[in-house]
């Protein structure tokens, strides 16, 4: 094992909680859910029996209706807000995560997992997908509508600026925050003003009985994600003989994916399910370049789209430098992402790995990166670097 390899695999065990991996002891001490199924597949490499206890443990936090909860709490680590009395509830959140989980299993079953082990896991995926298309689309379009900007993965992109203007921070409770204290620069955090509006959603959102709430955008990297974990899952199944719609759905999404797109832009677009289409020249817009069944010339807008815009000496760049909103070190409004780049990689022109590779070795295992510089943003000895340098390196 490498010395960066045995760097990586020592944050993951630093961070073993025995069922889950903590994203980072101080900043995110409980179990977020795509970060765990980032994490499933860095143990993977060091222990597959560790690994498929990782992502039973995020299925098993499913709520009735299918879904997995961005935050599953451990009532053994105190201090972290928001709580679930916040949320309204008593051991979760009431939002959901990019739904790689799928992807997850399937790479586990690559790398070696027993498929008898995994096959338990087919339905409460199959359960977690399904939810998706009962409760996160607004419009009936075939895609996912995220409610809260936290359930997209990237909290503070400036694509949810403009549907963040409708939510009035006046209505805010009080409220202490705590992840600035365990950051460098609070100015690599949200601001305030956006703090309070998310707060806002989250208690409509439980005023509603965990409905949808007032915010509602249809997101291309959400869609993709649930595209991927579909056909992921259809993977899956066929190597254990299930039988899934999954594949077809899949299929579906992708297709259904054409709403979003911009020919003049040469992307996807965010569009508010209450208004229109968001500006911003963000990352998600791009994410869609990983899905089989795209066709070639939508794949080679993407490519072009990406080498012009987001080739940084640290790609990728959440936000395209050129755009207006572009902040090289606030939390998804500019910095590099290591699980961007892995979703991606395969599919782009661009040397990701590389480049992933010398960030991390010049500058450790952060949260995110300065895109420009290199330099190391927001929580140290962050899980999902760990775990997918570990997969890279292999």
């Amino acid at each position: 094992m490498t010395d960066l390899a045995e760097r990586a695999a020592r944050i993951l065990r630093d961070n073993d909680r025995g069922e889950h991996t903590v994203p980072s002891p101080k900043l995110y001490p409980h179990q977020w859910a795509w970060d765990s199924a980032f994490a499933a597949i860095g143990w993977a490499h060091l222990d597959k029996g560790r690994a498929l206890t990782e992502l039973k443990r995020l299925l098993a936090s499913a709520w009735p209706d299918g879904r997995v909860p961005h935050i599953a709490f451990d009532p053994n680590a105190a201090g972290y807000w928001p709580d679930p009395a916040f949320w309204g509830t008593t051991d979760s959140s009431s939002i959901t995560q990019p739904p790689v989980w799928g992807t997850a299993a399937w790479r586990l079953y690559e790398l070696g997992v027993d498929g008898e082990d995994l096959r338990p896991l087919v339905e409460p995926i199959e359960r977690s997908h399904a939810f998706f298309a009962a409760a996160r689309d607004a419009n009936d379009w075939g895609l996912v509508a995220v409610v809260h900007p936290w359930e997209s993965g990237l909290d503070n992109c400036p694509v949810w600026d403009v549907p963040l203007e409708r939510i009035d921070p006046a209505q805010a409770p009080h409220f202490v925050r705590r992840d600035v204290a365990h950051v460098a620069d609070p100015a690599e955090r949200p601001t305030d003003d956006h703090y309070k509006r998310y707060a806002v959603i989250v208690k409509a959102i439980a005023a509603e009985d965990f409905g949808p709430g007032p915010f509602a955008v249809y997101d291309p990297l959400m869609s993709a994600c649930l595209a991927r974990s579909e056909r992921d899952l259809a993977r899956l199944c066929d190597a254990l003989s299930i039988e899934t719609n999954a594949g077809a759905r899949a299929a579906r999404i992708t297709d259904a994916l054409e709403r979003l797109w911009d020919e003049d832009l040469g992307r996807y677009q965010y569009v508010d399910a209450h208004g229109g289409p968001l500006a911003p020249d963000v990352i998600g817009g791009y994410v869609p370049v990983m899905l089989e069944g795209l066709s070639k010339a939508r794949r080679d807008r993407l490519r072009a789209g990406l080498a012009a815009r987001f080739d940084t000496p640290y790609p990728v760049p959440s936000t395209a430098p050129i755009d207006p909103a572009f902040d090289p070190r606030r939390y998804w409004r500019g910095p590099t992402w290591l699980n961007i780049d892995w979703l991606i990689a395969p599919h782009v022109d661009l040397p990701l790995v590389d480049r992933a590779l010398a960030l991390v070795e010049e500058s450790g295992f952060r949260e995110y990166y300065h895109p420009l510089t290199g330099e190391g943003l927001g929580a140290d000895q962050f899980t999902w670097s760990a775990a997918l340098v570990l997969d890279w390196l292999a």
